[in-house]
């Protein structure tokens, strides 16, 4: 069977053979150390991947073709970019213009965005929630893209008085988004959203689902597009 086959590959290797190419690899190891970083870097991303990949599948239609979520980049785009994110996380703030860039590069990328509001204290004023609850209202309004753009490159710290500063400026109507801040539907589209973060393994924001890839936290803009690709190569394939 396969044993002695394997062992037949072994024997046609003789020991001198075997010492050069120990010696050839372990000296390029050296002289490459990142190699082993890259390697390391895959191996984490294969066993996070297999803890969450049964609930990207699961949950797949939601991630992707939720009517209730805003849309950004290409709506018909062939790779579907889901973002989990919180307002008032600076990692989400900063990664924003990576995301944004990649996106806008790309040109075929239908990017979700899944409010994730984890960052709320008990005890203190539920600033994040507000600011995801202002965000729908703005979807409502069909402003969503000037309003998330307001609140993701703003200067300042995300108080209650800039999410109506941002919807102020955005042009939204201040009756209709005053009574949406409160309406109990986009209130579950919240809660929905965490908990299926939550069951796929998202503990921070941000978070990526990328096809049958995820990506914990803000890795950079080549760790995303290397995830698109792979996507894109996977539908094909």
């Amino acid at each position: 069977g396969t044993i002695s086959a394997t062992h037949a590959q072994d024997a046609s290797v003789s020991p001198d053979e075997r010492a050069k190419i120990e010696r050839v690899l372990e000296e390029y190891l050296l002289n490459n150390p990142e190699i082993i970083a890259i390697a390391i870097r895959e191996l984490q991303r294969r066993q996070t991947l297999a803890q969450m990949l049964p609930g990207i599948q699961m949950y797949r239609n939601y991630l992707e073709n939720s009517e209730h979520d805003a849309v950004l980049g290409n709506p018909d785009g062939d790779v579907t970019l889901v973002e989990f994110f919180d307002y008032r996380c600076g990692f989400c703030r900063r990664h924003y213009q990576d995301v944004k860039r990649l996106v806008a590069e790309d040109g075929n990328i239908k990017w979700v965005l899944k409010h994730f509001p984890v960052l709320d204290r008990e005890g203190q004023p539920p600033i994040s929630h507000k600011a995801a609850m202002a965000a729908i209202a703005s979807d409502k309004q069909g402003k969503f893209k000037a309003f998330h753009e307001a609140m993701m490159t703003g200067a300042g710290a995300i108080t209650e008085d800039y999410i109506m500063a941002s919807a102020n400026a955005v042009g939204l109507d201040m009756k209709q988004f005053k009574d949406d801040l409160v309406n109990k539907a986009n209130e579950k589209l919240i809660t929905n959203a965490i908990s299926v973060g939550q069951e796929i393994g998202f503990t921070g924001t941000p978070g990526y689902v990328i096809g049958n890839d995820a990506v914990l936290g803000a890795e950079g803009y080549g760790r995303l597009k290397e995830a698109v690709l792979r996507a894109r190569a996977e539908k094909t394939e």
